[in-house]
């Protein structure tokens, strides 16, 4: 090797060691190209099944014409032992039972858990029931009209004597209140071109608040309420009572979806409400049982 190879060699050797250092520092300030574009995108968070409070839940409200089983009532009056002609109501029940044609209104609320199942709490009012009569008029000396001092020494002196008085009627009511409020599960068969047909079950109670009286009137239609010489005279009596019982219900029919969220309810609901206890036309102790066959159309709007 000659002395100009050698000298071309090492120059060029030392050429590229003195480089070096510069290249590694471009390396080092220069961006990478096509492969780093900035900080990295944050991942975005897990998704998570939104859940609608509402979904399910939807309010109904419903009306029946129903033929009930009632038993045939009359109020029955009996005498105050402690003053004669005061007459206290009471409800009588014959033995047998008529058709009651009734009507009832009710509204509710409830949840759809899936395709074939949904239940519901539902309260009813029941058309009233009422049945009144005349009884027999009394007379002298109990509807007072007039008194004067006792003029007859002894025993009953000073005590006031009837001086006047009238023939009296009692006019007897009894009106009857009622309500049920029944929890009930039902079984969607399926649905066809929008029909879907059900059958269902339910219980609850069933309570009625029995109201009776008695008022009295004169010959001349006027009320019996008569105050005269510091006396007051009033016959008129009148009394309430609360019946509780269990009842419990059997339905089908047929639901109709007529637009989003509304469907129509058609179903016939058989109704056991439990029994009414009286007496009977003889005197003796009598208890019936209620029920009713009802046809019944209501909506139902499900809240989504």
């Amino acid at each position: 090797m000659n002395r100009s190879d050698f000298t071309r060699k090492h120059a060029l050797a030392l050429a590229t060691i003195g480089l070096a250092p510069l290249a590694a520092l471009g390396t080092l300030s220069l961006p990478a190209k096509g492969a780093d574009y900035g900080p990295p995108v944050p991942a975005p968070p897990p998704a998570y099944d939104m859940v609608d409070f509402a979904s399910g839940w939807y309010v109904r409200g419903d009306v029946a014409y129903a033929q009930e089983t009632f038993p045939k009532i009359a109020p029955s009056f009996a005498a105050d032992p402690s003053e004669p002609p005061i007459i206290l109501p009471g409800t009588v029940v014959n033995a047998l039972q008529s058709v009651l044609n009734s009507y009832s209104a009710g509204a509710g609320m409830g949840y759809k858990v899936n395709n074939w199942f949904r239940t519901d709490l539902v309260l009813d009012y029941r058309s009233e029931v009422q049945a009144g009569l005349i009884g027999a008029s009394v007379t002298d000396p109990f509807c007072i009209t007039d008194i004067i001092p006792n003029p007859v020494q002894g025993p009953t002196f000073g005590l006031p004597v009837a001086a006047g008085w009238a023939n009296c009627t009692p006019h007897l009511n009894t009106d009857i209140h009622r309500w049920d409020l029944l929890a009930n599960a039902y079984i969607d068969i399926g649905t066809w071109q929008g029909f879907t047909p059900y059958v269902g079950a339910g219980a609850g109670v069933a309570w009625a608040r029995i109201k009776q009286s008695a008022n009295w009137y004169q010959d001349n239609g006027i009320p019996y309420q008569v105050s005269t010489g510091g006396f007051f005279f009033d016959y008129d009596r009148s009394l309430g009572t609360m019946t509780y019982n269990f009842a419990w219900a059997l339905m089908a029919g047929v639901s109709v979806a007529v637009m989003e969220h509304v469907q129509v309810d058609v179903g016939y609901r058989y109704l056991n409400l439990g029994t009414l206890s009286g007496t009977s036309a003889t005197g003796t102790s009598v208890t019936q049982r209620i029920t009713a066959n009802e046809v019944r159309v209501g909506l139902r709007y499900t809240i989504d």
